[in-house]
């Protein structure tokens, strides 16, 4: 029954495989072009916004007044990204204090639990399982 299973259950692996695979080729292919025009859009904005300001201000200070503008927009984005990243930085600090925390408990239950094999096979199986839970560590910020 088994061995039956298997080339089953690795044909279907291989479906969704190439289903996410097709999906995420389709959805980049997607990405790219809605980049290009929103790319597009921008550089066309700035150029209208160009004509619109040289008869105002002339042709070279309305490209200065539109680069000191994009100087702006640019530093605001990387005030709020510096912001996010410390936020993140805090959150990850106090997540993995918990977890160090609910290591300690763990490990500090466990001569109780030695007493008793039934418990202790348990308690062993429980901590793989919550290993496995967290998958590996994203530690990038």
């Amino acid at each position: 029954m088994l061995m039956r299973a298997v080339p089953l259950a690795l044909s279907a692996a291989s479906r969704d495989m190439r289903g996410l695979y097709r999906r995420a080729k389709r959805n980049t292919a997607l990405m790219v072009f809605a980049g290009i025009c929103f790319a597009t859009a921008y550089l066309a904005a700035l150029v209208a916004a160009g004509a619109y300001l040289a008869p105002v201000f002339g042709a070279g200070p309305a490209a200065l007044l539109i680069a000191a503008a994009m100087v702006v927009v640019g530093a605001l984005a990387l005030c709020v990204l510096a912001i996010l990243r410390h936020r993140d930085k805090r959150r990850n600090a106090r997540r993995q204090a918990g977890q160090r925390l609910a290591a300690a408990a763990a490990v500090s239950v466990l001569p109780q639990l030695a007493r008793s094999k039934s418990l202790l096979v348990a308690a062993a199986i429980g901590g793989l399982a919550y290993m496995a839970a967290q998958g590996p560590g994203d530690d990038d910020a």
